[in-house]
């Protein structure tokens, strides 16, 4: 009896309960529901013996990817994804024909490290408002990214945070070093109208000892790109960024991106191709310059050429030119669109870029500007510190000339040399125009540039060294072609170089009849 008087007056204070709750004000039960909502998860983490750590696929900025996403994913489908029921195959656009297998979503895979185990399951992507249409300037902006959730018992928090994770980075470290692949980067607009880098991968053929230079000139370079690879203890040293800028001038054909390849495959640097055409203000320079990589190429091409694609302006001292324009003294670089005042590249970004306060926000870079002009360029871009070495690519001359003829013909002498030897100095011809001389247009082209000739053919059959003769003498003859008909191009070169060109004599008569008439006035 007594225990159904306990239940009775327990459901008569229960009763009393709701009927109070119900007479309280709304904004009681909004505090009491957001106190209950905050005690509980404390309450579950209390009882809970397990923690997790996300790892996002982007970070705070919404277009930087986070690269300790990209670590783990490459981490787990090589070690754990044995483990895993679901996985993904991709074939990367490179040379290799090994798929990429990654980590389906959704997928659990559980790891070891010093007797503790760790469960990593990638949740895709989630969104933000269910139900509800929602419009954004950011695209993915209304998604929850890709993550990554690692979850392990509280007793190895210390483990997890000061060895299971390092050793996950070092390990993602030796796996990217052992397969990684060269990339090319360029920038360009987004939906969002933001300047990002996208890259495909990047294998350029050229090497050093393809170069058509002076074996000095090369020498010399190829010294300086080692003693900075190594200078990073010598940059400390002296409190200067660890970068390098260099400037490469000359007239168009004479290797300026082939040097650019030369020096990627050198190095063993990606490469950012940087367009300022689609760059919208200095703010997004920096943000570009931001998201590129340690051990990277930054290239700026033809940058005397910008003034084709943007206005250029100067202020402070006024100076006219042939069309009575003033140009003002700081270089300022605008979009096609003028009314927009908002959307330029200063030259004062672009320094700050190259040697200013944003140039030591990372290490082991090269800055490389191309020009085909150099006396365009403002000398306050190019002066030693910022453009630390200026590499002029002439013209072709002897020199330059033996490395074409060794790669194209495969020949080290021959008796046109010395002839084409004295017309190279005699007249201004490109390596590129050289190069296209010597190009073999025989159809059989493929099959000689595939079989290497050994002189010594002892123990080969009678067919093999019949059929070896029978190349030399074809590629023989193939020489003597490329080589006579440079001859001939070098030869009419140097006569069209001797004969000025009709409009310059008609300039030059003009001239003279103008001052005959102000002499006669």
């Amino acid at each position: 009896m007594a225990s159904v008087e306990t239940w009775v007056g327990f459901g008569s204070a229960m009763a009393g309960v709701g009927l109070l709750w119900s007479r309280m004000p709304e904004h009681v039960h909004e505090e009491a529901r957001y106190i209950i909502s905050s005690l509980v998860p404390m309450a579950m983490s209390y009882f809970n013996p397990y923690e997790q750590i996300t790892v996002s696929e982007y970070g705070e900025e919404r277009f930087r990817r986070n690269k300790m996403f990209d670590a783990v994913s490459t981490y787990l489908s090589r070690v754990c994804a044995g483990g895993a029921c679901k996985l993904k195959a991709e074939l990367c656009s490179n040379t290799k024909d090994d798929p990429v297998v990654t980590l389906d979503e959704n997928q659990e895979v559980v790891d070891s490290f010093d007797g503790a185990r760790m469960w990593w399951r990638l949740c895709p992507k989630a969104s933000k408002n269910k139900g509800a249409i929602t419009v954004s300037y950011y695209p993915g902006e209304t998604d929850e990214p890709r993550c990554f959730r690692l979850v392990f018992h509280k007793r190895h928090r210390q483990l997890v945070l000061s060895s299971y994770i390092p050793s996950v980075i070092r390990r993602w470290r030796e796996l990217t070093a052992k397969n990684r692949q060269r990339r090319l980067f360029t920038n360009h607009a987004s939906e969002g109208n933001k300047s990002v880098w996208t890259s495909v991968p990047y294998n350029p053929p050229a090497t050093f000892d393809m170069l058509a230079m002076d074996h000095a000139k090369k020498v010399d370079i190829m010294e300086d790109l080692t003693a900075f690879q190594k200078g990073k203890e010598y940059h400390s040293k002296v409190g200067k960024a660890w970068k390098r800028g260099y400037l490469l001038h000359g007239p168009p054909g004479t290797g300026k991106s082939t040097m650019i390849g030369a020096m990627a495959n050198f190095l063993d640097y990606d490469v950012y191709d940087l367009d300022l055409t689609s760059v919208k203000n200095n703010s997004e320079l920096r943000k570009l310059f931001l998201d590129t990589t340690d051990k990277s190429i930054i290239v700026i091409e033809d940058i005397d050429a910008i003034e084709d694609e943007l206005t250029t302006k100067r202020k402070g001292n006024k100076v006219v030119n042939g069309d009575d324009e003033i140009r003002d003294k700081r270089m300022l670089v605008e979009f096609a669109d003028k009314n927009d005042e908002k959307s330029r590249v200063t030259l004062s970004g672009l320094l700050s870029f190259v040697d200013g306060l944003w140039s030591a926000c990372g290490s082991e870079r090269v800055f490389m500007f191309t020009t085909n002009h150099i006396d365009r360029l403002d000398p306050a871009l190019i002066r030693p510190g910022r453009m630390d070495k200026h590499i002029e690519m002439s013209y072709c001359r002897f020199e330059a000339f033996k490395v074409l003829a060794k790669s194209y013909l495969d020949i080290t002498d021959h008796s046109l040399f010395a002839e084409i030897g004295r017309l190279l100095d005699e007249t201004d011809t490109t390596p590129a125009d050289v190069a296209d001389n010597l190009m073999v247009r025989s159809k059989r082209n493929g099959e000689i540039s595939r079989l290497l000739l050994d002189d010594e053919m002892d123990g080969s059959p009678p067919a093999d060294v019949s059929n070896n003769f029978m190349l030399r003498c074809k590629r023989k003859r193939d020489a003597d072609e490329c080589l006579a008909g440079l001859v001939e191009t070098l030869k009419k070169a140097k006569m069209e170089s001797a004969t000025p060109p009709m409009d310059t004599i008609e300039e030059e008569a003009k001239e003279e009849h103008n001052m005959t008439q102000k002499k006669a006035t």
